[in-house]
């Protein structure tokens, strides 16, 4: 099992003047960081790569689209947007050396315009994303969607949904993130979530549910702990956080006050509380 830093706490790119947090997070213990791409270009992302690989880091790739590339649109130019712009992302993660890309990509985020039906969206969605997935295998790299919770996106709110959904992509590459900040909104049983589509989940987010240090809100961590345990995962385990103070991404994130003291902080306290919880240190009530 390892573990990586979500860079969505600094913001939505990480540019090159911030490329020295790699050697202060491989130093606080963490094995990989979880690079945003939105925008950028190959030259960027080859620097970075090569920084990433100099602090002994391994790298994911998150992204997300807005409702002008939205997958499950019912409008064919946008959803070739779409489709362009996740080919692209692919490419860049390919060139930063990731092997797997994650986020809510299947639908826009913040967008609840119901297009026909829920389940049409789900099909004109998995389409995109087929295509998306097959352009992934020639570079080896894994898709993981992650489904939110209700306030956030309406396509896929739980487990269930995203499994089922995953089914009709039908592709290999292509599996389920389990966010533990959503699952405690939207999932009845977390180690029910695991016991039924456990076989599916090929990435893990561990994120407290005011968004702040792992182990200080209301996520159930020993159940988690318990349910990641009993499918024998041994993929990543991501930490993501949100500041309050980016501009453009607080807003879309949500986060109105200062959850943390300082980032690094954040990073510290967060990475020691998950490797004692998955170390058996901890037993949580």
């Amino acid at each position: 099992m390892k573990f990586s830093m979500n860079m969505l706490l600094w913001g939505v790119h990480i540019s090159e003047e911030q490329f020295h947090l790699f050697q202060e997070l491989k130093y606080l213990g963490y094995d990989g960081v979880e690079v945003p791409i939105f925008e950028g270009d190959a030259d960027h992302y080859a620097k970075m790569g090569l920084a990433i690989k100099e602090a002994d880091l391994e790298c994911s790739v998150v992204t997300c689209v807005g409702a002008d590339a939205n997958p499950a649109s019912s409008d064919p130019a946008i959803q070739e947007a779409g489709l362009t712009q996740l080919k692209w992302v692919v490419d860049m993660a390919h060139i930063l050396g990731a092997k797997i890309i994650v986020g809510p990509y299947f639908a826009a985020h913040g967008y609840f315009e119901i297009e026909g039906s829920i389940e049409e969206g789900r099909q004109r969605s998995a389409k995109i994303l087929k295509k998306v997935a097959q352009h992934a295998q020639r570079y080896d790299i894994h898709l993981s969607m992650e489904f939110l919770n209700r306030f956030e996106i309406f396509l896929l709110n739980c487990t269930e949904d995203t499994a089922e959904y995953i089914d009709l992509v039908g592709e290999e590459n292509v599996g389920i993130l389990y966010d533990t900040h959503h699952a405690n909104i939207e999932e009845k049983s977390i180690s029910g979530a695991f016991k039924n589509h456990g076989s599916k989940i090929n990435h893990i987010h561990f994120s407290e549910s005011h968004r702040g240090v792992c182990g200080d809100g209301s996520v159930n961590w020993q159940e988690s702990k318990e349910a990641v345990e009993s499918i024998n995962y041994d993929g990543w385990i991501a930490i993501e956080a949100f500041a309050h103070d980016i501009p453009g991404f607080s807003e879309v994130a949500h986060v109105w006050r200062p959850m943390f003291e300082s980032r690094i902080q954040l990073c510290r306290d967060s990475i020691n509380f998950c490797r004692d919880l998955m170390a058996k240190k901890l037993a949580i009530a």
